[in-house]
């Protein structure tokens, strides 16, 4: 059964990977029929990416029994049970450790621009506005980690 926070995390992953295209088509064209690139694309497309990028790990650590993200499988494929489970389990906690510790980098590097009013470049608006979800991204990817450490725990 999958939740609402599963919808939303796919609507959003859809929407931005539709803004990220549509502004880089968006470059192109400007680009190429007036020769003149738009400069704030390349920001908002490069952030974005970051967003999806996380939004896409959160996505994958929450599919299936193991996670659908590409894994090493020679130690855990010739283990007997229950040690493949636990050293599945065990990679599932350290992504969420150092998602974790992710997010509290990203979170005080987002208090330093809203504390220094850094402003971003082409369209001058406050690096916070790229920065500020970062950590809240990472803290989903850490509790994504821990419900697949959980699942895979309890599965036989």
């Amino acid at each position: 059964m999958r939740g609402v926070l599963a919808r939303l995390e796919e609507a959003l992953l859809a929407l931005l990977l539709l803004f990220m295209v549509s502004l880089a088509f968006l470059n192109v064209l400007t680009r190429y029929l007036f020769r003149y690139p738009l400069a704030f694309t390349e920001e908002l497309t490069v952030n974005a990416f970051v967003w999806a990028t996380l939004m896409g790990i959160a996505v994958g650590l929450r599919e299936g029994r193991e996670g659908a993200h590409i894994r090493f499988v020679a130690l855990t494929e010739f283990l007997p049970p229950p040690w493949p489970r636990v050293f599945i389990a065990l990679g599932f906690l350290a992504t969420a450790f150092l998602f974790f510790l992710l997010a509290l980098l990203a979170w005080g590097q987002a208090r330093d621009d809203l504390a220094l009013g850094a402003i971003s470049p082409a369209l001058g608006i406050p690096n916070a506005f790229y920065t500020l979800p970062t950590p809240f991204l990472a803290l989903l990817v850490a509790w994504r980690g821990l419900e697949g450490a959980y699942r895979t725990w309890r599965s036989r």
